[in-house]
């Protein structure tokens, strides 16, 4: 096996590794949330028990033991490493990540029109419905669909599923500075951002997929997308362990901060994405996903 043959089985067997990864965090958050959603509505307490929230937080241990299933599928020789089967996976990855990442979208229109009645049955089973059309979805887009129809709307679909995206996160900031607003000047306000992201998110998944076109601009557009969710889920992560750690040792934060915080991840992961995927024009998604 020549160098260039070994280095693209190797990018092929880790993007097998993600989609196993996903698939298996996927599943234990959407099933965590289902359970945690039915236990509200059929008992009406808010807090469900220990073992429904340890599903969830069981969602990472399953990206990395999917993962690690994955790898070794392919390395192995089990699993189709072909050009084709690598496409494949690229579309269903993007697409169940971008649409986990958007679901929030549907579920808020659910909230927005029936407030409290969500969590009531049979009303508490619309997330998990979002979650599993999501994810057939992507199963349709990846495997069903055909490749000449993918091509020729590919641009446009990431151009609209990054800027969605970046509508949502828009929306978060807007809600987060707002919301410092009320608590600076102590306004009496029910707050309620939903309508907002809605919005947000609508109008920017329309901006991108107008404005997406050549192949350049739909590059750019996936650079762009990776870089954004990735980057978006680091720092919220690293914010998060951070604050846990400042608790932990005793290190309270203080009112202004605890509404600043959550816009940390949110400006920071636009503002790398877009200087990596636009100003910098690095390269680094597209080597990897084409294999």
């Amino acid at each position: 096996m020549s160098p260039s043959t070994s280095s693209a089985t190797r990018r092929r067997a880790w993007l097998c590794a993600f989609q196993w990864g996903l698939v298996q965090a996927f599943v234990l958050d959407t099933l965590g949330r289902f359970l945690r959603n039915y236990y509200r509505a059929t008992t009406g307490v808010a807090f469900p028990p220990d073992w429904v929230v340890s599903i969830q937080f069981a969602a990472p241990l399953g990206l990395l033991v999917g993962g690690f299933g994955g790898y070794r599928w392919v390395t192995s020789g089990r699993s189709a490493a072909s050009a084709s089967a690598h496409r494949k996976r690229v579309v269903f990855v993007g697409a169940l990540f971008v649409g986990w990442a958007l679901a929030i979208v549907p579920t808020t229109v659910f909230q927005l029109v029936l407030d409290e009645r969500l969590f009531t049955v049979p009303y508490f089973v619309l997330p998990t419905l979002t979650a599993l059309s999501v994810f057939a979805g992507a199963s349709l887009l990846a495997y069903r669909a055909e490749a000449g129809w993918y091509r020729k709307r590919r641009n446009r679909l990431v151009g609209g599923a990054a800027g969605g995206c970046t509508g949502v996160l828009v929306g978060v900031f807007g809600f987060v500075v707002y919301s410092w607003y009320l608590l600076a000047t102590q306004t009496n306000y029910s707050l309620n951002g939903g309508a907002g992201i809605v919005a947000a998110a609508c109008v920017g998944a329309a901006a991108g997929y107008a404005r997406t076109e050549g192949d350049r601009a739909g590059d750019r557009a996936r650079e762009y997308l990776v870089l954004l969710l990735v980057s978006a889920l680091s720092l919220s992560l690293a914010v998060g362990l951070v604050t846990l750690a400042l608790a932990v040792v005793g290190v309270s934060v203080f009112l202004g901060s605890s509404v600043v915080v959550p816009a940390i991840p949110v400006v920071g992961s636009v503002a790398l994405a877009g200087y990596l995927a636009f100003v910098a024009e690095t390269t680094l998604v597209g080597r990897f996903v084409d294999g």
